[in-house]
């Protein structure tokens, strides 16, 4: 059996050698026509068409790896580009409020400088370190003090008006008690007549209490120091009347007034010394 095998193998690829020849040929003839006249050039456009679609099937999974991927790294750009832009912006919001507050103690400074030079001479300029922990502290404590020349009962002013008076003086600082304060008394005058009075401080601002409805008194109208007391100088603003109320069952008109000072919100201040008082 293992003979009559064999031999039919040796038969059958004798049969098979000269159809391989064949093909070779042909296949060979094929590649040399195909070189010079181009011939499978139809079959090759006929055979990209039908495997085009099998083809953009095959690309599809690496397109959406890269479209996904692009998108990703683009998220993370615009996220990082925002975060740097709110960085940007909060830091320039904060030099903005501060160019402000630079402004606006430039201001303050320029228009005490300017009380000084409009007469209001012999002053010593100070900065207000605390107003206490209390918000509605009825005091203020200055950078200077003895060394400086300051002292008690010295008169203590803002490029507005009157804030109040020296109570203590250290060496480096002193305290100032506000005008507003529950035991503060202000001798003034009305600046249109001349009418004196005395105005009261309440913790908050300033009462007018004892003026008398017979007397001259209009909103708007401004108080000044009158003076008498030998502490405040005349002629410096107090406050402003804003309301002039005939009250049922009393002599004395009900007001309202409005102090010129920022009192506690001031940053700056002018200590008149006793000196100028006196003169």
């Amino acid at each position: 059996m293992e003979h009559s095998s064999l031999r039919f193998d040796e038969a059958k690829g004798q049969k098979l050698l000269p159809r391989f020849i064949a093909y070779l040929l042909l296949g060979a003839g094929i590649m040399v026509a195909d070189g010079r006249f181009n011939l499978m050039q139809p079959v090759r456009t006929a055979a990209a068409e039908i495997l085009y679609p099998v083809q953009w099937l095959a690309n599809q999974p690496v397109r959406l790896y890269q479209y996904f991927s692009n998108q990703s790294q683009s998220q993370t750009e615009l996220l990082e580009q925002n975060r740097l832009l709110l960085e940007e912006n909060g830091r320039l919001k904060i030099q903005l409020q501060r160019d402000k507050v630079n402004l606006s103690e430039l201001q303050e400074l320029k228009k005490l400088y300017g009380m000084q030079q409009k007469g209001i001479s012999n002053v010593i300029g100070a900065e207000v370190l605390s107003s206490g922990k209390d918000p509605l502290s009825e005091r203020l404590i200055i950078n200077k003090g003895s060394g400086e020349g300051v002292a008690a009962g010295d008169a203590v002013i803002d490029q507005n008006g009157l804030i109040g008076r020296i109570t203590l003086v250290h060496a480096n600082s002193a305290e100032v008690e506000l005008m507003a304060a529950a035991q503060s008394i202000v001798p003034v005058a009305v600046e249109r007549t001349g009418e004196r009075n005395l105005a009261y401080g309440n913790g908050v601002g300033l009462d007018l209490r004892y003026f008398p409805t017979g007397s001259d008194l209009k909103p708007q109208d401004v108080l000044i120091t009158s003076g008498l007391d030998g502490i405040y100088p005349a002629g410096i603003p107090v406050a402003r009347v804003d309301k002039v109320v005939r009250a049922s069952g009393t002599p004395y008109y009900d007001t309202e007034l409005t102090p010129f000072a920022a009192l506690r919100r001031s940053r700056f201040v002018l200590v008149l010394s006793s000196s100028h008082s006196s003169q």
